[in-house]
């Protein structure tokens, strides 16, 4: 039974300390992919990180939760008096108040910044069908820069159903709800165990591609701040770093994949994994 993994880094870019230790997530070989926020204040050096590293896929984690690209003054239906997206972290209803072209600018801008850094856009994003104008213009700026989007289902265990566009059906790929399906409330910390959540996937005979997307990374006061999901995130760290979980992706055979390798049915972060000469290469499982 062949057994393929994404493993997504989620909120890059969000700050220095978070990225420092999400950088160790992907040096130590088992993350493939990375989920780039174009608004926070580090994204810029996130950025210049994944230039030189094309084994990776880039996905768009389009959460708008810090400040637009665009000068607030050029996009006033998206910003409060400080400049930041008025809805943050807690407000997603005042999104409506965003205009389709203010928002379509923003994101225009957004694909623009991550071209003339990484000389590429996005490989993949989640558009919501939605009516509401911001989100139209989000689906316009993906489909103008051919990013695919909506390439998996949810997984049965997922608390937010999702079915991926007809045209990658075939493809088999489902997201995993055992990182999603957690309480990041602080009086929980001491029984969060994301490494017992990261070794129970279970495939089946029909071969799935399975995707999670974990924050593994430092905290900081930024992220205590503004976040729920906050000194979790040190946690998750130090989970997909250790050679527990290292030896279990090697007792199991789990091939690890970029989004590309799914979409494309190429083997560019196993090909990378061998020319590092990394033990989590297929090659090397017994």
């Amino acid at each position: 039974m062949r057994k393929r993994l994404v493993f997504r880094v989620d909120d890059l870019g969000y700050t220095p300390a978070y990225d420092m230790g999400a950088y160790r997530a992907f040096d130590c070989g088992v993350a493939s992919s990375a989920d780039v926020m174009f608004d926070s204040p580090d994204t810029i050096a996130a950025l210049h990180w994944l230039k030189d590293k094309p084994w990776l896929s880039i996905g768009w984690h389009r959460h708008l939760w810090e400040s637009p690209v665009l000068p607030p003054e050029e996009v006033p239906s998206l910003v409060d008096e400080k400049g930041r997206f008025k809805w943050g972290h807690r407000h997603p209803e005042r999104m409506q108040e965003a205009t389709y072209e203010e928002a379509l600018k923003e994101f225009d801008a957004q694909m623009k910044l991550c071209y003339s850094i990484l000389g590429k856009y996005p490989d993949v994003a989640n558009v919501k069908n939605s009516d509401l104008p911001l989100e139209k213009a989000f689906k316009a700026i993906v489909e103008k820069y051919g990013i695919a989007h909506n390439i998996f289902s949810s997984a049965p265990d997922h608390r937010h159903p999702t079915v991926c566009d007809p045209q990658y059906k075939d493809l088999r790929y489902y997201s995993s709800g055992l990182a999603t399906n957690s309480s990041y409330k602080l009086e929980d910390f001491k029984d969060y165990n994301p490494l017992e959540k990261m070794m129970s996937l279970q495939w089946t005979e029909a071969e799935e591609v399975f995707l999670y997307g974990w924050h593994p990374g430092y905290c900081d006061d930024h992220i205590m701040e503004e976040s729920t999901c906050n000194i979790h995130r040190c946690k998750e760290l130090q989970a997909c770093t250790s050679e527990t979980f290292k030896n279990w992706i090697i007792e199991n055979q789990i091939e690890l994949v970029n989004q590309r390798d799914v979409l494309n049915g190429t083997h560019e972060f196993q090909d990378h994994l061998k020319a590092i000469g990394s033990p989590l290469w297929i090659g090397n499982f017994k």
